[in-house]
């Protein structure tokens, strides 16, 4: 079985509602992740995973959705990670964060956008066409050769 596939298996014992993309990150002329390269010459395809959120509307502000879905994230990711190293792959898990300034793009965000699951708006926020800005998101970057995800 794939890596991919295998990877799809552990989000769907977890949750239901997911977004699931692999991009590739190294060799981008992207600005918005140049400050990166380093570490994606280490690990140069990104793993993305979102979870929609529950009952999310634009006016949602409930932090306990996002603790539950940042503590599903955080299995998910850590499952994944499991697994490509026991397949001999290196990879790292990238912490989620809580900067407030307004000009920070998340890496998760990012990822996402190159792994083909949305785009991002004004607001910073990745906005996919089925649910809009309601997922919360969780990256992986690996050295493992996956397929990238393309439209």
């Amino acid at each position: 079985m794939l890596l991919e596939e295998k990877a799809r298996q552990i989000i769907e014992n977890e949750c239901d509602d997911y977004f699931l993309g692999f991009g590739d990150l190294q060799n981008t002329d992207d600005p918005m992740i140049q400050g990166y390269n380093t570490l994606f010459n280490e690990y140069p395809t990104s793993i993305s995973i979102g979870i929609t959120l529950p009952f999310y509307n634009e006016y949602s502000t409930n932090p306990e959705i996002y603790n539950r879905t940042n503590c599903q994230l955080k299995t998910i990711t850590m499952k994944i990670c499991d697994l490509l190293e026991d397949e001999g792959y290196n990879s790292f898990s990238f912490p989620k964060t809580n900067d407030t300034n307004e000009s920070y793009l998340s890496l998760h965000v990012i990822a996402a956008n190159h792994a083909n699951l949305g785009e991002i708006g004004e607001n910073g926020l990745l906005t996919t066409p089925e649910v809009g800005s309601g997922v919360n998101w969780g990256t992986i970057l690996t050295d493992a050769p996956l397929k990238i995800s393309t439209n």
